[in-house]
């Protein structure tokens, strides 16, 4: 009796360990299943509102990037569409989502060009930060950070306002690392960033 009771226990501790690994690797499971494309480097710019704002006020969030400006007659007005319907879902989730929308045309879009704008599209500002400053800045947190195309300057006599700049969204976990990127063109693309994020804030 006595050796049954010690295989007894012995059995049940080993049955917890085991569920408590499964447990814990069913949890890691949603954020490691997202591949890692690169990390964010170091970026100091302004926001809306004219405050200093660089990497390290997103440090422990889970955000999602997107490139755009505001004259943009293009893939912007879309772009803003898209990223409106996907703070209103999280919020709905009551996913803790930050957005961050980064000018590639700095020299027109002044905070207080962005914040006209950003009321114009009444988002939530609370959790949507709209960034401008130095256009070789921008450049290289587009280029170097994000791995995405940024060439031109504004020209309004220029096709697409002379402006070539990446159109897809980017998600970023807490550790400033990429986790994918997501094209504004279909609602399925929207519904993955959405349980993408989800699966980083646990």
């Amino acid at each position: 009796m006595r050796v049954g009771s010690r295989q007894g226990v012995m059995f049940r501790r080993s049955l917890f360990l085991l569920l408590l690994v499964l447990a814990l690797g069913c949890d890691r499971g949603a954020e490691s299943d997202l591949p890692i494309s690169g990390t964010i480097g170091e970026f100091s710019l302004r926001d809306q509102s004219g405050k200093a704002f660089g990497n390290a006020d997103l440090r422990g969030k889970v955000w999602v990037a997107a490139f755009m400006f505001t004259r943009c007659p293009t893939v912007c007005p879309r772009m803003m569409g898209v990223m409106k319907k996907l703070q209103a879902q999280a919020k709905a989730k009551s996913l803790p989502l930050h957005l961050v929308s980064f000018s590639v045309d700095p020299e027109n879009d002044s905070p207080e060009v962005l914040q006209a704008f950003a009321k114009k599209y009444e988002v939530d500002q609370a959790t949507w930060s709209f960034l401008t400053g130095d256009y070789e800045a921008v450049k290289r947190t587009s280029v170097e950070g994000f791995k995405m195309a940024l060439e031109g300057k504004a020209d309004p006599d220029a096709e697409d306002f002379g402006i070539l700049h990446g159109s897809h969204l980017v998600l970023v976990d807490k550790q400033l690392r990429i986790r994918g990127f997501y094209s504004t063109k279909t609602d399925a693309e929207l519904e993955k960033l959405l349980q993408d994020a989800e699966g980083l804030t646990r």
